[in-house]
């Protein structure tokens, strides 16, 4: 069952997704309403299920790591044993940041952060021996750069597009105090500093000042909440675009950055020509999107996939 958001639920959702370490002034400045009335209404929007998490973007090749993204197509296997699969990842492979089951042209999605293609081979090693014989194709992709906008498509006229970037950025020094932080806080980015210092056994002071190295080093790049589109009537898809050129990229990139209903361009190596990720109501919806892009940038698009996520099994650090 969708639940209906009134003005104020989805001015909310809006400011939260666009940074959702905003303070409780901030966001009674820009709502014209009382602190009290803010955190009820969150509180609401937590209890429904909608939000699910205040998260911070934390750049993983800042901190040293590639990440690469693998789509499995599956044959002869049943949902019991398609479990079997995901548990036997989740236990074997730490460097799994997300497993995620998909529907139409992929089964499973898996996101992994390594520091070389020795450990990437590794893994890899592993899947194929345990589950050869049951996988029909698969796609292996550097996952980077990926451009990550603010969700507008719950507000009738958005006035901001934040970009954030993640996927390029050289190697920064961080010791485990900075570690830990990362792990404690990117969560949970409206924590205090003093519960963070209580966990961490370090001044607030100390906390505040290493976060905001971590900003100013690029390897927290920004705040979004976690967003559960169910209840809210919407799901996400994925659309690849095959191109018969690239030189119109630039004018397809700011018409997605733009675009209400697109939250993500994906600059994989090894995916698609053109990765974007959708919100939309139904797949009607989708397609009537995919035919705006046609028509807008029809001397290049030559052809369009879609595919979507349905269950996030583990969700570590990148965005969506």
């Amino acid at each position: 069952m969708s639940i209906k958001l009134d003005l104020y639920d989805k001015k909310l959702l809006y400011e939260l997704d666009k940074n959702s370490a905003i303070s409780l002034s901030e966001l009674s400045k820009k709502l014209k309403k009382s602190k009290q009335f803010i955190l009820y209404r969150m509180k609401q929007l937590e209890e429904a299920n909608i939000v699910t998490g205040y998260n911070a973007i934390i750049d993983m090749s800042k901190l040293g790591f590639f990440t690469f993204r693998v789509y499995f197509k599956f044959q002869q296997t049943t949902i019991e044993e398609g479990t079997k699969f995901i548990d036997y990842v989740r236990k074997n492979f730490q460097q799994v940041w997300t497993i995620t089951s998909m529907h139409g042209k992929w089964d499973y999605a898996l996101f992994l952060g390594v520091k070389t293609i020795a450990e990437f081979h590794t893994i890899w090693d592993g899947i194929m021996l345990a589950y050869k014989k049951n996988i029909k194709s698969y796609n292996v992709a550097v996952y980077a750069p990926v451009y990550n906008f603010n969700r507008k498509f719950f507000i009738e006229n958005p006035q901001e597009s934040i970009e954030r970037v993640y996927g390029v950025g050289e190697k920064e020094d961080i010791d485990d105090l900075d570690w830990k932080i990362i792990e404690t806080y990117s969560n949970n980015v409206r924590q205090s500093s003093v519960e963070i210092g209580r966990k961490l056994k370090v001044s607030p002071d100390t906390i505040r000042a290493r976060i905001k190295k971590l900003e100013k080093k690029k390897v927290i790049i920004g705040y979004k909440i976690g967003l559960n589109l169910e209840p809210l009537g919407f799901t996400s898809y994925r659309v690849d675009l095959q191109l018969l050129s690239t030189i119109r990229n630039k004018e397809i990139f700011e018409f997605c950055k733009r675009h209400k209903n697109i939250y993500q361009i994906n600059k994989s190596i090894g995916g698609a020509d053109f990765e974007i990720e959708v919100i939309v109501k139904d797949l009607n919806h989708l397609l009537k999107i995919i035919d705006e892009i046609k028509s807008a940038f029809k001397d290049v698009v030559n052809d369009v996939d879609y595919f979507g996520f349905s269950t996030f099994h583990i969700l570590h650090y990148i965005p969506d």
